[in-house]
C-alpha cells in the first residue's frame, strides 16, 4: 500500500518528493517522498539506521539534500538551516533535548526573541504570562521562572513542546515525543496534539510504540534501509503490517525465561533519600527480573540511583548476598558486583565524540592492563566479541559512538556494564529511543544473561515491557511502594491502580 498524492492536491502542506541523501558515500535516504496535508498527523515509522532522522533533518533545514526537493504550501523551499525552515513554517522537535539547563522555562521558550517593553528591556511580565497559557494548553504544571536544569526530563520535554507551539508553525515535527513521558503525559500530549490538528497544523509524528501510531495518526510511511517500504492510512493497516514493513523479516515470538531462581542477591530495606523516596523495600533473586514500575516522579531511577550510590540514604539498608554494605559510588557498586545503565544515554551515559573502543571499556581498564599499563591487544579482543556477541553494527570500533543508531548505543551502554562482571544488574529505561528489532535483541540479552544466573532490576516507562520480562513488578507511587506484584497478578490494570490509585 503506497498510495501517491496528486501533486496538485491544495491540502498538502509539506511534501518531500525523490529525497536522497548520502554520507561518505553511505546512501541513507533514495527517492522517499513524504506528503502531510491540512490537519493531519502523519507517523514516520521504522528501525534504527531506516534513515528516520536524516529525513526529519533534511526537513528542519540540518542536512540538505542530494537529490529531491522539499515543498511548503505547493512552494518548493531550499531549507539551508533550521532558521530557513522556521521561515518556511517548520518547526522540529528533535529527541535529543536542546535546552539551557541555566536559563528558566519562559527564557527557553522564548529564547531569542523576547517579548520587549516600549524602551528596549526584556517584559518579563508579558514573557511570563504567555508561557504560563502554554503550559495551560499543555496541562502541565511547570513554575515558567524555574530554571530547566532542575526539571525532570519530562518536564523538559513539555517546555520543548510549548516552545514550538510558541512560534505558531504550520507543520511541527515531533520525533519520539513520548520518549520520556508517562501515560498521563502522553494522553496529555496526545490531547495537544488532537487540538493542533483541528487548527490546520500538518503534523509529522515519529514513533517507537507502534500502538502510539496507530493511536494518533492518520496516515503512516514506513522506512527501511533508507527507502519507503510502505505507506499507507492508518485506518486501513494493522500493527503486523507495520511490523512486517519496518522489519522485512519473520519476528521472533517471544518466550520467557525459565524461573530457576537461586538465593537473594540484591535487598533493599527501608530505602529512603528525602525529598525523593522513603521507606522502599524490595529483593531481587538470582536468576530473577524484578519491574519497577510507577508513573513518572514516582521515584523509579531515584532508588537506583541510590542503590549504586549516586545518592546517600537517610535510612534504611541494602544487603547484597547476605551481607549488609554501604555503597557510597558507582565504582563501589561495580566492586561489589553491581552495574549501572542510566536512563539518560546522552547526558550520563556516553562519550558521544569519543570511538566505540573506549565507551565499551571505560568502566573497567584495569581489566586490560598488564603491571598498570593498559594491553591495546586485548582491550581491542574484548570490543570485537562484545560486538559480535551483542550483534552492534558500526563501521569499526574507531567510530565516534554518536554516529551509532540509538539502539546500537545502547547496546554498547550494556555491554559496557557487562564488561565489570557484574551479579546484579540495574537497567533504567533500557529500550528507550530504540527500534522495534534492537529491542527483541536487548530483550533477548537480558533473559540470557538472567538465565544464567544474574539478577536485574529492570526501570521502565512502557507497560508493555514490564507486562512482558519481569517475574515480579514493584510499583512505586509518589516515592512509596504501593505494590508488590507476582507475574501472575501484574495486568495493565492492576500496575496502573496501584500507581495512580492507591491510597
Amino acid at each position: 500500500m503506497r498510495p501517491t498524492p496528486d501533486d496538485d492536491d491544495p491540502n498538502v502542506l509539506l511534501r518531500a518528493k525523490g529525497v536522497g541523501k548520502s554520507f561518505v558515500g553511505n546512501m541513507v535516504l533514495s527517492n522517499v517522498d513524504l506528503a502531510v496535508r491540512v490537519g493531519e498527523v502523519h507517523a514516520i515509522v521504522g528501525e534504527n539506521g531506516a534513515g528516520k532522522s536524516t529525513l526529519i533533518k533534511i526537513l528542519g533545514g540540518v542536512h540538505q539534500p542530494d537529490a529531491g526537493e522539499v515543498s511548503v504550501g505547493g512552494v518548493p523551499r531550499r531549507l539551508r538551516s533550521p532558521r530557513d525552515a522556521l521561515v518556511a513554517g517548520i518547526v522540529v522537535i528533535h529527541q535529543e533535548l536542546s535546552l539551557a539547563p541555566d536559563l528558566s522555562a519562559e527564557e527557553n521558550i522564548f529564547l531569542g526573541r523576547f517579548p520587549c517593553t516600549v524602551l528596549g528591556t526584556v517584559d518579563r511580565r508579558a514573557m511570563r504570562t504567555r508561557a504560563a497559557a502554554l503550559f495551560d494548553q499543555l496541562a502541565v504544571a511547570i513554575d515558567p521562572d524555574r530554571p530547566v536544569g532542575t526539571l525532570s526530563i519530562a518536564q523538559q520535554q513539555m517546555v520543548e513542546i510549548a516552545k514550538a507551539i510558541s512560534v505558531e508553525p504550520r507543520v511541527l515535527v515531533l520525533d519520539e515525543p513520548t520518549a520520556v513521558l508517562d501515560e498521563q503525559r502522553v494522553a496529555t500530549l496526545f490531547g495537544t496534539v488532537q487540538r493542533l490538528r483541528s487548527q490546520g497544523l500538518g503534523i509529522v509524528f515519529i514513533s517507537h510504540h507502534l500502538e502510539e501510531v496507530l493511536r494518533i495518526a492518520d496516515r503512516v510511511t514506513v522506512l527501511r534501509d533508507g527507502r519507503v517500504a510502505g505507506s499507507a492510512r492508518v485506518a486501513e493497516i494493522d500493527q503486523d503490517w507495520l511490523v512486517g514493513c519496518m522489519i522485512g523479516r519473520d519476528f521472533p515470538a517471544h518466550s520467557p525465561h525459565l524461573c530457576r531462581f537461586g538465593r537473594s542477591a540484591l535487598q533493599v530495606d527501608g530505602l529512603t533519600v528525602p525529598g525523593e523516596f522513603t521507606d522502599v523495600s524490595l529483593t531481587v533473586r538470582e536468576g530473577e527480573i524484578v519491574g519497577l514500575a510507577g508513573l513518572v516522579g514516582a521515584g523509579r531511577s531515584e532508588v537506583a540511583r541510590a542503590v549504586v550510590g549516586l545518592s546517600r540514604p537517610s535510612a534504611g539498608s541494602i544487603t547484597l548476598f547476605g551481607k549488609p554494605v554501604t555503597i557510597r559510588s558507582p565504582n563501589a557498586a561495580a566492586r561489589l558486583g553491581i552495574a549501572y545503565v542510566t536512563e539518560d544515554r546522552k547526558a550520563q551515559g556516553l562519550l558521544p565524540n569519543r570511538p566505540v573502543r573506549e565507551n565499551a571499556t571505560i568502566s573497567n581498564l584495569r581489566r586490560f592492563a598488564k603491571a598498570g599499563i593498559l594491553s591495546l591487544s586485548a582491550e581491542a579482543k574484548h570490543v570485537r566479541d562484545l560486538v559480535k556477541g551483542l550483534d552492534v553494527r558500526l563501521a569499526g570500533p574507531g567510530v565516534e559512538i554518536r554516529t551509532l543508531s540509538g539502539g546500537n548505543q545502547q547496546k554498547v551502554l550494556i555491554g559496557r556494564a557487562l564488561t565489570v562482571g557484574p551479579r546484579i544488574l540495574i537497567l533504567d529505561e533500557p529500550t528507550r529511543g530504540v527500534d522495534i528489532g534492537a529491542k527483541q535483541e536487548i530483550y533477548r540479552l537480558i533473559e540470557r544473561l538472567v538465565s544464567e544466573g544474574m539478577a536485574v532490576l529492570l526501570i521502565s516507562s512502557e507497560m508493555e515491557e514490564i507486562l512482558r520480562l519481569p517475574d515480579r513488578v514493584v510499583v512505586l507511587r509518589r516515592g512509596r511502594v504501593a505494590a508488590t506484584l507476582a507475574r501472575a497478578e501484574a495486568t495493565e490494570r492492576t500496575i496502573m491502580k496501584a500507581a495512580a490509585l492507591a491510597a
